[in-house]
């Protein structure tokens, strides 16, 4: 699958259960529907469905390839892209931690924000050191 920011090639990351797509190049995460609330530990699932102020999103989905819709993560200024066709979510770098640091508990913020935080390091800095 291809990321619908950068176009770059993902790889499959699995956390809780949940294999996520992943870019290596901008840091984005595709979850497809109903992963991002097993991520969260939440029990129903998140209702997208009342936002009436969906725009259309310059990304495309990279299941369906159609338009995403641009919102707000329910309660938040979180942005996320969703699937028109209900196929998932794309978080750009670090929503996925700024969604669970305002949707769970604090242990369960650090578990995601631990398992994201060696894809986030600059690796080339390291590298020159």
């Amino acid at each position: 699958m291809d990321c619908p920011v950068c176009k770059s090639a993902m790889i499959i990351l699995e956390f809780k259960e949940v294999e996520l797509d992943y870019c290596l190049t901008c840091h984005g995460i595709w979850l497809d529907q109903g992963e991002l609330e097993v991520l969260l530990d939440m029990k129903e699932q998140i209702d997208f469905s009342h936002m009436t102020d969906l725009e259309k999103s310059r990304r495309k989905c990279p299941r369906c390839h159609k338009k995403m819709a641009k919102t707000r993560y329910p309660n938040s200024e979180i942005e996320v892209d969703l699937c028109p066709r209900d196929s998932g979510v794309w978080l750009d770098k670090g929503e996925i931690e700024a969604i669970a640091r305002s949707s769970t508990s604090q242990s369960s913020f650090q578990k995601i924000a631990e398992f994201f935080k060696d894809f986030y390091q600059d690796k080339s800095i390291d590298e020159e050191a």
